[in-house]
This record gives C-alpha cells, structure tokens and sequence, in this order.
C-alpha cells in the first residue's frame, strides 16, 4: 500500500487517509455504492488489483486486469449522481466520469456503474462505459494540470 498523506485520489477533497485508505485496506468499510466507486477508482489509480478484483461481483469479475503493463495516468474523477433503490436497497448506481490520459490522447470514460450488497458488502457488477479521446498537442498544455507544455511533462515521461 502506498503511504500517501495529502488528498484522496478520488477528488473528494478529504484527505486519503480518512477517504479511500480504509476502504482499500477493508472493504466492509465501503458503506454505500459512492465509498465503494470512490475506491476502486483509487485502486486503479495506485494499481491495486487486489482490491478491484475483490470488489468485482463473482458473476462479472475478470480473471486478472493486468494493471502492471497499464500506460494509463488517472486524472480526475466527477461524481454526477448516485443512488441505493429505495424499493431494493441492495442494489446502486454511481454515474461518473473519469479523466485520463493514454498514450497521446487524454480521454474521459463515462458510466452508470451499477452495485449490488451482498452479505452486507457492496460490489461493483458493471455498467456500459463510453470512451471519448481527444489527441494532446505536444505544445498544448498538460491535461494533468501541471501547468507545463505537454511536451515537457507527461509526454516526455512516457517517450
């Protein structure tokens, strides 16, 4: 686990030791649909695995993601709406929007994620997610907010 002492990954605006640390240490920490997407958008963020794959219902779950060999640079991620039925209360939607960069596009992938409880856990069962991808000018400025010329950030990190 990474020791991290300044804001959450998953742009709460909490600090991630009170935000997405436990929850990724303890997954019954995660007490509704949002705590749990706000999770495991950090796992991908800090790749770990473990915790996406524990997270993931047995019935939708991949075998392995193979985040080691992932090029990806999390950027941001945007909360639109979350919800627990209240006819069913085991069952949940977040609707997102997370913002990354690849290569050299910087991408934004939307979805309604759908959750379910199960045993009094929470986990992510799927949802249909829509990429779009803009390609980076090389003397544009850094989609990761350094205020640099991509060329001299990101782009010459990942070259």
């Amino acid at each position: 686990m990474t020791t991290h002492t300044g804001l959450c990954f998953c742009c709460s605006q909490m600090p991630f030791v009170e935000c997405c640390e436990p929850i990724l240490a303890d997954h019954s920490r995660a007490l509704t649909p949002l705590a749990l997407m706000r999770s495991r958008y950090t796992a991908y963020v800090l790749g770990h695995e473990t915790h996406l794959l524990a997270t993931w219902a047995d019935e939708t779950r991949p075998e392995r993601l193979n985040l080691e060999d992932s090029k990806t640079k999390w950027l941001e991620l945007t909360i639109h709406s979350e919800s627990v039925d209240p006819i069913d209360e085991s069952k949940g939607n977040v609707d997102f929007s997370a913002r990354f960069m690849e290569h050299d596009q910087v991408c934004e992938l939307r979805e309604n994620s759908i959750f379910m409880r199960q045993d009094g856990l929470w986990y992510y069962l799927g949802g249909a997610p829509k990429i779009t991808r803009t390609k980076i000018g090389r003397n544009g400025p850094c989609p990761c907010g350094s205020g640099k010329k991509y060329k001299r950030c990101c782009l010459g990190s990942s070259e």
